[in-house]
């Protein structure tokens, strides 16, 4: 039984890092899509996935958000490897991209950010400049503090080595303007979790590093692994947020 769930492990890690190269879309290299609605007063909300993915992971949270009105931004990176990209120049781009949602609907002042895994911490290291146009990031099986699997693996680099343990891109400091929250999946209950990885996890992420700050606010965790943490359950403990 052991062996087995090593196995099973073993395939959600080589998964998780090779997904975006597995993956067929015919989305992967367009420009940020948009759904809104006339007088909504939710903030428009920008999608970020995470190392390895594309803008596809996002498809079930497009059909929700459609569903409650809300404006909603899937983010292709164009200036720098979508998949594989640093922190800082998903960053860069990614400031390009809250302003452009900004100017472009002339009636909100602030967007919010949904990161997916790596996601979270692009969105981290753009918010450490201190922007005031994000009121709100949830980070979903965000790395905060990095993971021990990253230690593992130099498959998609220079991604990975953001998502180290003690790895700069970990360190981004706190914008006052914008209220954090992290949403972690724990494993553990479902399988068993990763045996390479001290304490509770989702497969390939510490739940101590998806909420390693103190001024983070979890809104919850589900039994989710890594790579199926954006699903109806994940987007029910975001959305309130979202709306309000």
């Amino acid at each position: 039984m052991v062996k087995k769930k090593f196995v099973i492990v073993i395939g959600i890690v080589f998964v998780a890092i090779a997904i975006g190269a597995a993956i067929f879309t015919s989305s992967a290299n367009r420009p940020a899509e948009t759904s809104s609605s006339d007088g909504n007063p939710s903030s428009p909300v920008l999608l970020v996935h995470g190392l390895g993915e594309d803008a596809s992971m996002w498809k079930k949270w497009e059909e929700l958000l459609a569903k409650d009105g809300i404006q909603y931004h899937t983010i292709t990176f164009q200036d720098s490897d979508d998949k594989c990209g640093t922190a800082i120049a998903h960053a860069v781009e990614l400031g390009k991209r809250v302003e452009e949602t900004l100017r472009d609907s002339q009636k909100y002042s602030q967007a919010n950010i949904v990161g997916h895994s790596k996601g979270g911490i692009d969105a981290r290291v753009y918010l450490a400049n201190g922007t005031q146009s994000v009121g709100n990031l949830i980070m979903i099986g965000t790395p905060n503090s990095g993971t021990p699997i990253a230690e593992r693996t130099s498959l998609c680099a220079p991604a990975v080595w953001d998502v180290l343990p003690e790895a700069k891109a970990t360190k981004a400091g706190m914008n006052p303007n914008t209220k954090y929250y992290t949403i972690a999946g724990d494993w553990e209950k479902n399988i068993g979790g990763n045996p390479m990885i001290p304490g509770l996890d989702d497969g390939l992420v510490p739940v101590s590093s998806a909420a390693s700050e103190g001024y983070f606010q979890s809104l919850g965790r589900t039994e989710h692994n890594h790579i199926e943490l954006l699903g109806e359950e994940e987007y029910n403990l975001a959305r309130d947020v979202l709306i309000r």
